[in-house]
């Protein structure tokens, strides 16, 4: 008979068994279930980098709306002021028949006035604008640049977590093939069979194979971690990936239809265009420094000047309003105007220089990343022959040591070669799909640019 006491003891035993259930389920709930099209749409939601180029590309589009303003809409501002005198001057006069003073002015002024300026003919009409807009484009090319490039890391780093797990099954199965052959090489030498030397050969095999387990492990971790930064969750929160690098063959276009996808779509080179375009407006917005410059111009006042005797709401407002013209004409600067000019022409000289540098790296790069995936493809479909005929081989292997025939060295060079074929065709996979990020980067395949943009 269990009493009151046992009852409450094993209660009180059992508490912290259920706390620890409710915890292990709740970290279960919590752990986020990814693919790759997922990885990338929390990259894109919450990467930091990507962050800042979208706020960059938002603050250039104001720019626009500032250079508008700056240049093309008038400038209005409003003053009220009020003075009071304290201790008035006076006027003194001395003529014949007459000498003495007046008091000068009144104890309290008060003036409200507006001035309106609006250009009619300057160079910032014509250019400042337009500048603005360019600027705002290469801001939007340089957000979606961005990210392209947060696409291919999400990518890399989930393809580093995939070949990071399936390394580590490869290793718990190299291993288990281990201590399998050594519990059958232990009962060939508990019969006599096996000498003491195969045995031993068997064990340090096993023995050297659990550090690469602990690394594969390790390796999980880290990439786990990398994964998280990219797609800017936090290190504490729980993922769960499930996927293999599976060999797809992706066809791909020759290199001279690629050069042309290269110089329509890669923002980098998008980015240069722009700016080669963006100096060659600031130089003609320079030399139009060298011509007038016409305004109108608009004021209205309105004062009053009383002595305290009479009431505040009683003062006396004078209006007066005046419109004009403002022409300035530059006549000598000490050259400024004409080295600011030379300037411009030399930075647009830069831009067309760089467009040129860059677009000549990213064409070779190009044909490198080509180059690659061809030496890639060619890799895999070697190393999957290997595959097949290193498992032939450790078969064989085995049943000839197990025959009397084969020799422990020859069993465990034979899960050596199959290990090693079986890690160079997933590195093989691997480098092959990453290759296919740098290019999809290159070309700018994977981000749509809106249509009005």
């Amino acid at each position: 008979m269990i009493t009151k006491t046992k009852t409450g003891n094993y209660l009180k035993n059992l508490i912290p068994i259920i706390a620890m259930l409710f915890i292990t389920i709740a970290n279960a709930q919590d752990a986020l279930k990814l693919d790759l099209e997922k990885c990338i749409e929390i990259a894109i939601e919450n990467n930091h980098q990507l962050k800042i180029a979208e706020y960059d590309k938002e603050k250039a589009d104001e720019q626009i709306t500032e250079a508008f303003g700056s240049a093309v809409l008038p400038k209005i501002n409003g003053n009220v002021n009020y003075s009071r005198a304290l201790k008035r001057g006076v006027i003194i006069l001395d003529i014949p028949g007459f000498s003495g003073s007046f008091p000068q002015g009144t104890e309290n002024t008060m003036t409200l006035s507006a001035t309106l300026e609006q250009p009619l003919f300057t160079g910032a009409v014509f250019f400042a604008t337009s500048i603005a807009r360019v600027y705002a484009d290469i801001s939007a090319r340089s957000f979606y640049s961005a990210k392209a490039t947060l696409i291919k890391d999400v990518k890399s780093t989930y393809y580093s977590y995939i070949i990071a797990k399936q390394f580590l099954d490869l290793s718990n199965l190299t291993i288990e093939a281990a201590r399998e052959n050594y519990k059958d090489t232990k009962a060939m030498f508990d019969a006599g069979i096996a000498s003491e030397y195969d045995l031993i050969r068997s064990n340090v095999q096993v023995q050297n194979l659990l550090p690469d387990v602990n690394q594969a492990e390790n390796s999980i971790k880290l990439a786990e971690n990398a994964l998280k930064l990219v797609m800017g969750l936090n290190l504490n929160q729980q993922i769960e990936i499930d996927g293999s690098l599976k060999y797809k063959s992706m066809p791909v276009d020759e290199y001279a239809d690629l050069v042309q996808t290269l110089e329509a779509r890669n923002f980098s080179l998008q980015q240069l265009k722009l700016q080669i375009e963006l100096q060659d407006k600031a130089e003609s917005y320079q030399f139009s420094k060298h011509f007038p410059e016409l305004y109108f111009n608009g004021s209205w006042n309105n004062v009053a000047q009383e002595n305290d005797p009479r009431p505040f709401s009683q003062w006396r407002y004078k209006n007066s309003f005046y419109i004009g013209l403002n022409l300035k004409v530059p006549i000598f600067d000490g050259f400024q105007t004409t080295s600011k000019v030379e300037q411009a022409e030399l930075d647009l000289k830069k831009a067309q220089e760089q467009y040129d540098l860059t677009s000549s790296a990213l064409k070779n790069q190009l044909e490198d990343i080509l180059l690659q995936i061809k030496e890639t493809q060619f890799k895999i479909d070697a190393y999957s022959a290997t595959i097949e005929q290193a498992e032939k081989g450790y078969d064989i292997s085995q049943k000839r040591y197990s025959s009397g025939i084969g020799t422990q060295l020859e069993n465990i060079d034979a899960l050596v070669e199959l290990t090693r074929a079986r890690v160079n065709y997933l590195n093989a996979v691997y480098e092959y799909y990453v290759l296919h990020a740098q290019l999809e980067e290159l070309l700018s395949s994977e981000v749509q640019v809106p249509a009005e943009e």
